[in-house]
């Protein structure tokens, strides 16, 4: 009796930890090890299906410099992923409608994986390396 009263109190406190962490994540920080931290955080965020403008939100007591830091490795991972996608080599070998439909759900699915649907530095850097453009999205 007294181990399931332990281990529920275990069980209360690592919850609770885990909860009070992303808070602490959320603070603004002069280090750059830091960055590296609210970078993991945005990317889980990003996961869990939280779109841009909430991630933002979230983040929204990190100074701007930080923030620009963060969204600018962000937009440094979507391209090198896509390069290491071979999307060059998809856009060339798209010969119909139906391949270009495909050479851009993956963009878009890249982004969104990312968090940067609302981003339009990431979309003119997009358009300028593969030539594509994506208006609405």
């Amino acid at each position: 009796m007294n181990i399931k009263r332990g281990g529920k109190l275990a069980l209360i406190l690592l919850v609770s930890c885990m909860l009070s962490s992303n808070l602490i994540l959320a603070q603004p920080s002069k280090s750059t090890g830091n960055i590296r931290n609210l970078y993991t955080t945005w990317v889980k965020l990003a996961l869990l299906g939280k779109n841009q403008a909430e991630i933002e939100f979230f983040f929204r007591n990190i100074d701007g410099m930080s923030l620009g830091r963060i969204k600018e490795r962000l937009r440094f991972a979507v391209l090198d992923n896509l390069r290491r996608s071979g999307l060059k080599t998809m856009i060339q070998k798209s010969s119909d409608v139906d391949d270009f439909n495909a050479v851009v759900r993956k963009i878009i699915t890249e982004i969104r994986y990312m968090g940067m649907e609302h981003d339009p530095d990431l979309k003119l850097s997009i358009k300028e390396e593969f030539g594509v453009v994506l208006e609405r999205l």
